[in-house]
């Protein structure tokens, strides 16, 4: 992992000094800032993150002490290293009150100012797997728990296989107290009469308040699992507590006690609700089609009525056979409904393996349908293909000759003889559109390492950090350095290093620019600095290189 390190000191030389020796530190993936003030100090922390910062203590203007408070307000969890000639009390009491703060004595040598940095990168690591920072993110998680719990019953709601089968573990780690060896009943309610002119939080508060009171009523002694969902309807998934009392007898009390329930939400909220409970009990792997069917059976009755309670045993035959339309859909027609929202995602994010990983289970329910007038079909090839059509559309990916087929047949079914030929036209043009994706990316990588490449043969005399790449591409330094050495396998800073020898052996073999003329003008402020690096990297001193080029 790269870190950051800010060096600090009002004189040049000692911040020269410790660049170059932080530098030469092979073994540590250290990306350096230099600043010469308090203030250019500021101009560093204000543009990005710095993990460690060596700075002096005796500073005109701005202090050390006071830059630590700066540092601190900012990023609270930065090492600071005070690297001073003073050894006085004062100083050292104001520095080591804080957290993360250390102090050296510039009388101290390389290796003992190494080892505190190399201390300070050690707790910067040990802190990623520190308890009481796992414990507050835990915290934190079990505060967001109501999220996930309503992201793991709309999931199932939905049908998708990804949460499937339903385990032990997987409810005990959401804190949903139902049994998973266990079906379920489910209850659906829905609100009849809020006003759409309420404010949104005026509505959840009635809407949650309402739940409530419902449960208060319904749920003594039993376990239930809560969702509100599709912003209209009220789901609980419904198990008794005791494993002496019947599923039959509980569901009996849930209907029996549901009018007292909707009596309450009337007179203490004005409220009217309407409720339907299923008949059967519903195994996991079917929440998706009992809930698709009581929203029919609920909706077929509620546009005449208000503050009734179906059931669907009891329910008369026109609605019970209009409650089964969504049942007489095969494989499950929602939950591949409910996909295409998924797969658009995955188009949209270029998430190619999870795309067919989902449209498979598509085409498997397609491929098994006979006729091609089947509405369920119908309805799902043409939802997914005005996705993939509204993609192209908006990406501009009409005229490309990718498509290996027209993309005319997105709206004529009548082209295919089967639906094979379909899901297999379907999967072709998305392949394409990933293909499109793939070629765009490798243009745009290609461009942003032609840009920092650039950039940095422009600017070799000049100090060129991380953080200046980063703002000239909008990438985050650490993905920017990542995608570098992705993609050209070297790292920057050696790339860096690599131009500047490269520029230097051009100056020296071809112009009469003195030596420490060559070396300011590929960023270099110390002649003997250079000398010392040009020699480690070619094997020679910027005189014996020249000299050797005059021979030839």
């Amino acid at each position: 992992m790269m870190y950051k390190l800010l060096i600090v000191d009002d004189e040049q030389m000692i911040v020269d000094w410790l660049y170059r020796l932080f530098s030469g530190l092979t073994q540590h993936d250290l990306d350096i800032y230099k600043a010469y003030t308090g203030e250019q100090a500021m101009s560093w922390l204000n543009r990005t993150k710095i993990d460690i910062v060596l700075t002096d203590i005796n500073m005109p203007e701005m202090n050390g002490i006071q830059l630590l408070d700066n540092i601190k307000s900012r990023w609270p969890d930065c090492k600071v290293i005070f690297l001073t000639g003073y050894n006085q009390f004062d100083y050292v009491y104001a520095a080591i009150k804080h957290d993360g703060v250390s102090y050296l004595l510039k009388t101290e040598d390389d290796s003992e100012i190494i080892k505190t940095v190399e201390k300070a990168i050690s707790e910067i690591e040990n802190s990623y797997r520190n308890k009481e920072l796992l414990s507050r993110v835990r915290l934190q998680v079990s505060k967001a728990l109501p999220l996930l719990q309503k992201e793991y019953l709309t999931t199932l709601l939905r049908g998708e296989k990804s949460v499937l089968p339903v385990t032990q573990q997987q409810l005990d780690e959401m804190e949903i107290s139902l049994n998973a060896e266990l079906p379920v009943i489910m209850l659906l309610g829905t609100t009849d009469n809020l006003s759409k002119k309420l404010a949104l939080a005026e509505k959840t508060r009635l809407i949650y308040t309402a739940k409530n009171i419902v449960e208060e009523y319904l749920f003594e002694n039993i376990y239930s699992a809560y969702l509100f969902y599709e912003e209209s309807y009220s789901v609980w998934l419904i198990q008794p507590a005791d494993p002496e009392v019947t599923w039959e007898r509980s569901r009996l009390f849930i209907k029996e006690m549901l009018e007292t329930a909707q009596k309450t939400c009337m007179e203490s909220l004005q409220v009217s609700m309407s409720f339907a409970i299923a008949k059967d009990l519903s195994r996991w792997d079917s929440l998706s089609e009992k809930y698709y069917g009581l929203k029919q059976l609920l909706n077929y009755r509620i546009g005449s009525k208000s503050g009734i309670i179906l059931s669907e045993n009891e329910s008369d035959s026109i609605a019970q056979d209009q409650s089964q339309i969504t049942s007489r859909y095969e494989g499950n027609i929602h939950a591949h409904l409910n996909k295409i929202s998924k797969l658009e995602n995955c188009l949209e994010r270029g998430q190619k393996q999870d795309y067919f990983d989902n449209y498979s289970e598509i085409g498997d329910f397609l491929t098994k349908i006979h006729s091609m007038h089947h509405i369920p079909a119908l309805e799902i090839y043409f939802s997914l293909s005005l996705k993939l059509l509204s993609y192209i559309n908006r990406r501009g990916l009409v005229a490309e000759q990718v498509f290996h087929s027209s993309i005319s047949k997105l709206t004529r079914i009548d082209e295919f003889d089967c639906w094979a030929d379909a899901v297999d036209y379907l999967h072709g043009i998305a392949s394409d559109i990933f293909k499109l994706q793939e070629r765009d990316l490798e243009k745009r990588e290609e461009d942003i390492i032609m840009l920092v490449q650039q950039y940095i043969f422009e600017h070799l005399s000049e100090d060129i950090s991380l953080v200046r790449l980063g703002e000239l591409t909008y990438f985050n330094p650490s993905y920017l350095s990542r995608l570098f050495k992705q993609i050209t396998g070297t790292n920057i800073s050696d790339h860096i290093q690599l131009a500047r020898i490269n520029k230097a052996k051009e100056l020296l073999g071809g112009t009469g620019m003195k030596i420490h003329e060559v070396a300011l003008s590929i960023g270099f402020d110390s002649p003997a600095y250079f000398a010392k690096f040009f020699k480690k990297s070619i094997g020679m001193t910027p005189q014996e290189y020249r000299d050797s080029r005059i021979m030839k």
